[in-house]
């Protein structure tokens, strides 16, 4: 049984959009909802579940993620990973 570890904020610092994109076929929409909502689509695909749950330094719970970290919802389920910030800004990424 793996150990659950806490969340890490130091991992969190500094992150982009982009550090939940890799390369690959498909798109992907990135909406940014603050004063002005933002909408763009990019090439590639979403991380995986895991692989963003071991970026956060949390523990998904089945092919899904409820965390907080460093102050900041993030929600995440196959395909598409949702944002929310402290000062209540939000960015989702799915597929398009």
């Amino acid at each position: 049984m793996p150990c659950i570890q806490p969340a890490s904020p130091d991992k969190v610092k500094n992150m982009k959009e982009e550090s939940f994109i890799k390369e690959g076929k498909g798109k992907l929409r990135v909406t940014i909802e603050g004063s002005e909502t933002l909408e763009t689509t990019v090439n590639g695909r979403l991380k995986s579940v895991e692989e963003i749950a071991e970026m956060l330094g949390v523990e998904p719970k089945g092919e899904r993620i409820e965390a907080v970290v460093d102050g900041v919802k993030v929600r995440m389920e196959k395909g598409k990973l949702e944002l929310e910030f402290e000062s209540g800004d939000r960015m989702r990424i799915e597929r398009a």
